[in-house]
């Protein structure tokens, strides 16, 4: 007596086979996650409104700065303490400049972005020219690598902004209103 239970052919043995059932719970799944991922843009939005008050703010509050100070003589224990201050804004000038080289890559700019940049470098520029004059007065040159330090700041804050937003998928965009 034969065994009936044995399939004969391949194509019987794969229709025996029982079907194979998807699991109860994969929609929750896939809902949850599109739900984690609405929650998190919200910062994404936040991050914006700062980078471009940072944006908006810093270089106008700098070149206010600029403006108004004034070359003064300072007495000669000053000049010791501007001294030290110098030494210490050359440092930080260096570890800016060297996070500046990090933290920059044209290859994520809009065009609102690359004009931002722009304006910040010109800024920066302007400032190294200043430096370059020949005979400044102690107070002026301390004056003048703060601002240089501060812009610096602005400059890398920006690119890190920008970076972080690029991470992110989007993009530095400051304008006020987006017309299609």
């Amino acid at each position: 007596m034969s065994d009936t239970r044995t399939p004969k052919q391949w194509s019987d043995a794969f229709a025996a086979l029982p079907l194979e059932q998807p699991a109860t719970d994969g929609w929750s799944r896939v809902a949850a996650r599109l739900d984690a991922r609405k929650r998190a843009r919200w910062p994404m939005w936040l991050a914006t409104a700062a980078a471009l008050l940072l944006a908006i703010a810093l270089p106008w509050r700098i070149g206010q700065r600029s403006t108004d100070l004034a070359p003064h003589t300072p007495a000669k224990p000053a000049i010791v303490a501007t001294t030290d201050s110098l030494e210490q804004l050359y440092a930080e000038s260096a570890q800016l400049e060297a996070l500046l080289a990090m933290a920059r890559d044209e290859r994520v700019s809009s065009g609102s972005a690359a004009a931002m940049a722009g304006d910040l470098d010109r800024q920066l520029a302007s400032i190294d020219a200043a430096l370059m004059q020949p005979d400044l007065p102690p107070a002026r040159q301390l004056a003048l690598w703060r601002d240089r330090v501060e812009a610096l700041r602005a400059v890398v804050g920006f690119e890190g902004t920008r970076r972080w937003l690029a991470a992110q998928g989007e993009r530095y965009d400051g304008a006020l209103a987006l017309v299609d």
